[in-house]
């Protein structure tokens, strides 16, 4: 029997509107226990920070500003700090509730099909995937397709860049560390983004893109009922944007906040692991040499969305130069039952989270004292 699902083509959309959707899909999955598909292009120029993504570190917000570049924190979803230009990009979203869907990793192999499927019919053939999300093709990144619990259901999404963004514009805002592409097959980001029109050698409109994913879909059993948001969930959509365009909504996650409010007398540092995703760790050592405070950020998709703030707190009052110590409080948090990622393999472990927080704490026993808060 075939699965139907409830279908909403969102067409071109503000950024913050895109990320205040999935709230408020997501609560009517649960309550109805249906899955929905969505279709989007974006149609504003941005840059979209990931839930544990370090802001201070990924995006120089000043320039942002000046050059008038919008910047959001996507709500919950994982992953690293990515720009987007107006009608360069589209996206899509399947939430599907936990109770028939219960297993990520299943549902990223179940969609990956489908979705090269969708790509051969704009005759995108020649791109596949890198692991179990990045969609390449030589070896540059073309896209992602993404698992991910998103509290109330589980999410399966992803974007394709369809024509070139000016990447004067991203190189002028975007802070990239050292080490984050240290194993990526092209370092320069001219030449590692590509496009669909660089590769089909025509332009992809996003109703082209549309309609293949939906023909894909229909193919694999999944019969979408077309229908648009209700009066109600315009509402709740509304009331998430613009809770999620604040200031504080974009510095959840930040090293200069972190740094202005660390204790007086502590010493700060920060430190970042790449294993096969970034890791990043803030640390404040008081006087007797335990942690004082920490901030774990990063790029990854991890569940729950409060797993990160969890692990830094199991951190404070560990003796910093204890590596067992604090393995072991790392451990207690990311590897407890309730915390998961798709497809581990290919994600963050405990061993990374530990190497990010090293080498904070190095560079922290080599800080000067803080004066205090200011």
């Amino acid at each position: 029997m075939p699965e139907v699902w409830r279908y909403i083509d969102c067409g071109a959309q503000d950024v913050f509107e895109t990320n205040a959707r999935m709230p408020v899909l997501s609560r009517q999955v649960q309550k109805g226990g249906r899955p929905v598909a969505t279709t989007a292009a974006w149609g504003t120029t941005h840059l979209n920070v990931g839930w544990f993504d370090d802001v201070d570190a990924t995006i120089d917000l000043a320039a942002c500003r000046s050059l008038g570049v919008q910047v959001i924190r996507r709500p919950v979803y994982g992953g690293g700090t990515a720009f987007y230009q107006e009608g360069c990009s589209v996206i899509w979203g399947f939430l599907l509730p936990k109770e028939t869907h219960p297993d990520l990793d299943g549902e990223l192999r179940r969609f990956q099909p489908v979705l090269l499927d969708a790509l051969a019919r704009v005759g995108l053939q020649e791109v596949g995937f890198e692991g179990s999300s990045d969609l390449r093709w030589r070896g540059r990144k073309l896209g992602a397709l993404t698992a991910q619990d998103v509290v109330r259901c589980n999410s399966i999404g992803g974007f394709l860049n369809t024509r070139p963004p000016d990447l004067d514009v991203y190189l002028q805002v975007v802070r990239i560390p050292d080490d984050k592409f240290k194993d990526k097959l092209v370092k320069d980001m001219r030449e590692y983004v590509a496009t669909a029109q660089e590769v089909s050698g025509r332009p992809l409109p996003y109703e082209a893109f549309r309609d293949a994913l939906l023909g894909a879909l229909a193919d694999a059993g999944i019969t979408l009922e077309h229908g648009s948001l209700t009066d109600e969930e315009r509402e709740g959509i509304a009331g998430v944007a613009n809770r999620i365009a604040s200031d504080d909504a974009v510095r959840r996650v930040s090293s200069e906040r972190f740094l202005v409010a660390a204790p007086a007398g502590t010493r700060v540092g920060f430190g970042n692991e790449k294993g096969r995703k970034l890791c990043r760790a803030g640390v404040a050592i008081a006087r007797d040499g335990t942690v004082a405070a920490a901030m774990m950020a990063g790029d990854m998709h991890v569940g729950p969305p409060d797993t990160m703030d969890r692990v830094a707190s199991a951190l404070s009052g560990a003796p910093a130069d204890d590596e067992e110590e604090l393995r072991a409080r790392i451990a207690s948090v990311f590897e407890a039952p309730d915390v998961h990622q798709a497809d581990a393999t290919m994600g963050v472990t405990t061993e990374d989270l530990l190497g990010a927080v090293r080498k904070a704490v190095a560079q922290a026993q080599a800080a000067p004292e803080r004066a205090g808060a200011t």
